[in-house]
């Protein structure tokens, strides 16, 4: 393990975002049990696909949740940027219209 002066712009709660040295652009940290969820999501999505279930409400939730937990991550990414001043590492920025519903919401 290696001991080195981070730049952080941002420590919210499994939202970290930091610049390690000799890098050009901050990264996104991830938690590690943030990570475990966002790939068993992925993971129960290969296995509908797998199974030929590709059209039922499940798969197309677990599809909403894992593109939706990770256009979360981005605007926030692209937020904390912003609010540095920093560029941003890709070319095409994400919004809230990448957001997506699959799956009709049941609250009234």
């Amino acid at each position: 393990m290696e001991i080195e002066p981070l730049e952080v712009y941002a420590r919210d709660s499994n939202y970290a975002v930091i610049k390690p040295p000799g890098r050009n652009y901050p990264g996104a940290v991830i938690q590690g049990d943030s990570l475990g969820i966002l790939c068993r999501n992925a993971l129960r999505i290969v296995s509908h696909i797998q199974s030929g279930d590709t059209t039922s409400e499940d798969f197309r939730g677990e599809v909403e949740e894992l593109t939706n937990a990770l256009i979360d991550r981005m605007l926030h990414y692209q937020a904390v940027l912003e609010s540095h001043g920093v560029d941003f590492p890709h070319v095409h920025p994400f919004s809230e219209t990448d957001r997506v519903e699959l799956v009709p919401d049941d609250d009234p």
